[in-house]
């Protein structure tokens, strides 16, 4: 292979690196059911935790299981559909896959250790109301990766409104009102920027 043809070759590689770093996120989708799914149960454990449901709170881990499970279902029947589509190969969507990946997981791994915490190290039940402010903060460090790695104005937006979050529900951290704002954060947070994926382009 002569020089001017190697040349050519690693052109048109690049220029296809970087049309697919300049594709919208085509997951979109995802995000608003997420969005949507995790206001919903926020809303639940708040007006249980403040006694306008008929159960006790010591039955709102099955909600949450439940939750988690509905949730996994339903992303892997909207993944399916993107790929049929074609979608979810550009670099912007690898990115963006990892990064949410990687989110899950740690989440997961801090909540089973909260889990461990208070039902085999006594301690106190609030604790579990840092997991709120911690994943905002996963989101903020998921969607700043995205934005930084894929050129993704939505997922920057996502990422800054994510961070903001994380200051206000601290200062709610002792009180059941963290799960009524974090409803409405959850909102605010990942439904406008998915929708705005769906059509940005840079």
């Amino acid at each position: 292979m002569n020089t001017e043809k190697m040349q050519d070759d690693i052109n048109w590689i690049k220029q296809l690196a970087e049309e697919g770093r300049a594709q919208p996120l085509s997951d979109g989708i995802i995000g608003v059911w997420w969005a949507v799914l995790t206001s919903g149960m926020m809303l639940l454990h708040w007006a249980t935790a403040t006694g306008k449901m008929p159960f006790a709170i010591q039955y709102i881990g099955f909600a949450w299981v439940s939750y988690s499970l509905i949730g996994y279902v339903g992303t892997m029947v909207f993944v399916k559909k993107i790929k049929r589509k074609g979608g979810g190969f550009s670099l912007s969507d690898r990115v963006s896959s990892a990064s949410w990946s990687m989110f899950g997981a740690g989440i997961s791994s801090f909540f089973i250790g909260v889990a461990i915490a208070v039902f085999y190290a006594g301690a106190p039940y609030w604790i579990f109301n840092i997991i709120l402010p911690v994943s905002f903060f996963g989101y903020g460090i998921a969607n700043g990766v995205t934005a930084m790695l894929s050129k993704n104005r939505a997922s920057g937006i996502a990422a800054i409104l994510s961070f903001l979050s994380v200051i206000v529900l601290m200062s709610l951290l002792m009180t059941n009102t963290i799960y009524l704002v974090a409803a409405i954060a959850v909102l605010i947070v990942i439904i406008p920027p998915s929708l705005l994926s769906f059509s940005v382009k840079k």
